[in-house]
């Protein structure tokens, strides 16, 4: 039987989950030591994050680490770029916008696959983010909010537009975030009507405390779940044995099957000891 982690990044496997643009996540000692733990076990690890894998690649970051502590090999990392996939993938099965469940399990429907496909909608998100990147960038000039230009420049391989701030208080944060959730849907509302760049995308805005993020909804990991079942070749009839840990509620949507069990963790130091609660029973 097929034995599976699934782990978010930020938050879980590092010192904390302040998202910092433009650089490497650090594995902690106490994170190294448990996925040694698990590869020991024969668990396969899957790394899924709404990073870009640009960010992952950095020097002496993420994937640096892993392959020093040769826990690269035969690992999956799912970044915010999208996936290469076979000629037949498996995807979920909507109703009325949400994924539609049955006896627990996210139903699955099987689709022919003939070109490189990314998550959903995120090539028109890239094509136009750099345009409503600036446009976001002169409405907060308007509403009195400075932003500093560097984090206004990001490149066209990242998902998110993030915006760091001149005066980065909490109180600041939570008014600029209001703006800005009024103001992309607006853009969505634009786009859905003219239809220009293709289909719109829905995007979240998220205070990462380094500053404001700006995302498409569908980098949610459970998509990213449902690749790597694809990618390991086990079919939805398959019995697994599987865990899914990450630090916030969204996270949850990882659990696509009732054999992939959940767990939210607060930091790094009780994703470490939730899992050696869990290790002990293999």
């Amino acid at each position: 039987m097929n034995k599976i982690v699934f782990f978010d990044i930020d938050g879980v496997l590092t010192k904390d989950n302040k998202y910092i643009p433009n650089a490497s996540p650090i594995l902690t000692k106490e994170s190294i030591k448990i996925l040694k733990e698990f590869k020991k076990k024969e668990f396969k690890l899957v790394f899924i994050t709404a990073r870009s894998i640009r960010e992952l690649r950095l020097k002496n970051g993420f994937i640096t680490q892993l392959k020093k502590e040769y826990l690269f090999e035969q690992s999956l990392i799912f970044g915010a770029l999208g996936l290469d996939q076979a000629s037949t993938t498996y995807e979920f099965k909507m109703n009325n916008g949400n994924i539609a469940f049955k006896n627990g399990n996210a139903i699955l429907i099987k689709k022919s696959v003939t070109k490189r496909e990314t998550f959903s909608n995120l090539d028109q998100f890239l094509l136009y983010k750099m345009l409503i990147g600036k446009e976001l960038n002169q409405q907060l000039k308007y509403h009195g909010i400075k932003t500093k230009s560097a984090q206004t420049k990001e490149l066209i391989g990242d998902a998110r537009i993030c915006f760091e701030l001149e005066n980065n208080t909490k109180k600041e944060r939570t008014k600029t975030v209001k703006i800005l959730e009024r103001l992309v849907n607006e853009q969505r509302d634009y786009f859905k009507i003219t239809q220009k760049f293709g289909s719109p995308v829905d995007l979240r805005v998220r205070d990462i405390e380094t500053g404001i993020s700006i995302e498409p909804v569908e980098l949610g990991k459970h998509l990213g779940v449902l690749r790597a079942l694809n990618k390991f070749e086990i079919t939805p009839k398959e019995k697994i044995i599987g865990y899914a840990f990450g630090d916030h509620e969204m996270d949850s949507k990882m659990k696509i099957r009732k054999d992939i069990e959940f767990i939210k963790v607060k930091n790094n130091k009780d994703f470490v000891k939730k899992c050696e609660k869990i290790l002990e029973k293999f």
